[in-house]
């Protein structure tokens, strides 16, 4: 799959969410007092705190693969 197959699927994603979300918002009106739990400070922590966990994830994988690579270097 090429990087420009993935941005493509992310942007349709992000557009059927949105379609969603109208869609919603559109028919049920009076029970949209449920989503208000949903903030841009709400999804900002949200976004920062995946970040930070992919980061750890990522940098966990990096470690363990350099570990690897100097014990077969040294035998």
């Amino acid at each position: 799959m090429s990087k420009n197959c993935r941005i493509c699927i992310f942007t349709r994603i992000f557009l059927i969410f949105v379609i969603f979300l109208i869609v919603i918002s559109l028919t049920l009106t009076d029970k949209l007092h449920y989503l208000s739990i949903i903030s841009t400070w709400n999804v900002a922590l949200f976004i920062i705190f995946v970040g930070i966990i992919g980061f750890i994830f990522k940098l966990f994988l990096y470690l363990k693969k350099q570990k690897l690579s100097i014990s077969d270097k040294s035998d």
